[in-house]
């Protein structure tokens, strides 16, 4: 709670923060595609060090990274240099969190029940997102970035303290870059591939285009607090309802139906032009991909056994930031055109959601 809490405040506001900074949406899109080329360089590396150091200390070392994040995005505006090597810091973030939080959750799951346990955490971050953007958007107004990224990073450090009260665990790494490689690119996890590069590809349009979009629309960092907030509010809602009915009805189902309310969600930003229309769209889009994700998410931990899960997390960390090296050129080749590149870059996204469901292809 207190991670998604201390990020919340910040993430959504990092690439408005950079567009502040007077860089471009090409050079933001550019500074995201950094990250995500490191994310694939070196998570090989990462992993054997998860495995020595254990799934916990993992996520404890992880908030080192960040850390100096928000302290160099802080220091950005006097250190433009910073631009290209930032990036780096949040891919081993990204790469150690991810890595620790999945071996954790997997190595306690109760397969029965994972519908539940997804919608409890899911219900966790969004309560954190309710009051995240309120505290964030506020705070911008009345201080200033700089006082945001501090206070952040001091919540994220609270956050690691309950690690060092629990026992850890070290997962072998049994596999090399060829192995990897060998399982991405199988027939039989080809269905793998294609979804999980759709949630990467939407998910990621909707992290850095969407919210630099908002704040053109509604003009201030406060409005964009208040309708992240409100959108997250109707979501849990919608959350704790979703998380029993995988359980009790399947995952397969409705997961088909989340593919289809998500992508109306995309082609309705076509129609975002005023304040009013911005939060309508967000609130539905919020609870949209909550719908789609969570039977996602749940698929994909029944796919795991004990004796594959670490190379089933490491390969779709992989495939995220793979799927990402090769699409993101393209939308900032669509923004460098600026032939109503929102518009093509949210109908990308749109498109990349429909691939949602072919992970039911590697149950």
């Amino acid at each position: 709670f207190l991670m998604n809490l201390a990020e919340s405040m910040i993430s959504i506001f990092v690439p408005i923060y950079l567009y502040s900074l007077r860089y471009s949406i090409v050079y933001i899109l550019f500074f995201f595609l950094i990250g995500h080329v490191g994310n694939v360089i070196f998570a090989l590396p990462i992993a054997k060090i998860v495995s020595k150091i254990g799934a916990k200390h993992a996520i404890l070392l992880s908030t080192l990274f960040i850390v100096a994040y928000y302290l160099g995005l802080r220091s950005l505006p006097q250190y433009s240099g910073l631009f290209f090597i930032l990036p780096l810091g949040i891919t081993f973030r990204s790469l150690l969190y991810n890595f620790g939080f999945d071996l954790n959750f997997i190595d306690h799951l109760n397969i029965k029940r994972v519908g539940r346990e997804l919608s409890f955490l899911s219900n966790l971050t969004i309560i954190a997102t309710v009051v995240a953007p309120l505290i964030a958007g506020l705070m911008i107004v009345f201080f200033g970035y700089g006082v945001l990224l501090m206070v952040g990073s001091i919540i994220l450090v609270v956050a690691t303290l309950p690690l060092f009260f629990s026992k850890d665990n070290h997962p072998q790494v049994n596999f090399d870059n060829s192995g990897l490689f060998k399982t991405i690119f199988s027939r039989a996890g080809r269905g793998m591939l294609l979804s999980f590069s759709g949630y990467a590809v939407e998910s990621s349009i909707g992290k850095t285009v969407w919210p630099i979009f908002l704040i053109i629309i509604l003009g201030t960092a406060e409005k964009v607090g208040y309708v992240a907030a409100v959108s997250s509010f109707f979501a849990m809602i919608v959350i704790a309802m979703v998380g029993r009915y995988i359980d009790n009805f399947g995952s397969k189902k409705l997961l088909n139906i989340g593919t289809v309310l998500c992508f109306f969600g995309w082609l309705a930003t076509a129609f975002a032009d005023t304040s009013l229309s911005v939060f309508l769209i967000n609130s539905y889009r919020s609870i949209s991909e909550k719908v789609l994700q969570l039977p996602w998410s749940s698929i994909f931990y029944k796919i795991v056994n004990r004796d594959t899960y670490f190379r089933m997390v490491v390969v779709k960390d992989m495939i995220f930031n793979g799927s990402r090296m090769v699409v993101v050129p393209l939308i900032i080749l669509i923004f460098k055109i600026e032939f109503y590149p929102f518009t093509l870059v949210f109908l990308v996204a749109a498109i990349f959601t429909l691939l949602y469901p072919l992970v039911e292809k590697s149950v």
